[in-house]
């Protein structure tokens, strides 16, 4: 049995830090943890960006900054976005998910922190949140952030990889922890 959670909300919302609570409470209760979360970036009290943090084993690293604090082929810009996007930083995230896709399992659970716009089209983490979803039939459970307009883009993802879909908003993580316990106890009844 396999599931997905998708924590939605506007930019500022509280979507990581659900996510990293409810990591961190599956940590604690015996729970493989793995995937990435988008942690912010401030300098001088600024936002200046996004780190992307293994949830594995922690380490950090540049995934988006503000195009006015990089320059080189390392960075491409989207859209009319003000951020830049990190070449070296989206491949390590993707190989972070696929390693995740592929020991996802019934008693797992895999992060995907945000699926934005970016992904939407195809770009960012999108190769990396498509293996978790198609690892989903397997069993486990992930956890997918976005905001508010991207929640059937990300459930179109999800389609027929899980059993269930919920969506949740940010915010209370020990409900969410309830609901992933509930479903991993039914998972390994079977």
């Amino acid at each position: 049995m396999s599931c997905a959670i998708v924590i939605h909300g506007p930019i500022g919302s509280g979507k990581t830090c659900t996510c990293l609570k409810l990591a961190e409470m599956a940590r604690a209760g015996g729970i493989a943890v793995s995937g990435i979360l988008s942690v912010r970036v401030h300098q001088d009290g600024a936002l200046v960006g996004y780190d992307g943090r293994d949830l594995a084993c922690g380490q950090v690293f540049p995934l988006v900054r503000l195009r006015s604090r990089v320059e080189g082929s390392d960075w491409f810009s989207f859209d009319r976005l003000k951020y830049a996007f990190s070449v070296p930083g989206f491949e390590r995230a993707n190989r972070i998910l696929a390693s995740s896709a592929d020991g996802l399992g019934r008693s797992s659970i895999v992060f995907v922190d945000e699926f934005g716009r970016l992904e939407r089209a195809g770009q960012g983490i999108y190769t990396g949140a498509e293996r978790v979803a198609e690892a989903l039939r397997g069993g486990g459970v992930a956890v997918f952030a976005c905001r508010g307009d991207l929640v059937e883009v990300v459930e179109e993802v999800l389609r027929g990889g899980t059993e269930a879909v919920f969506r949740h908003e940010p915010g209370d993580a020990e409900e969410l922890w309830r609901r992933v316990q509930e479903f991993l106890g039914r998972a390994c009844e079977r």
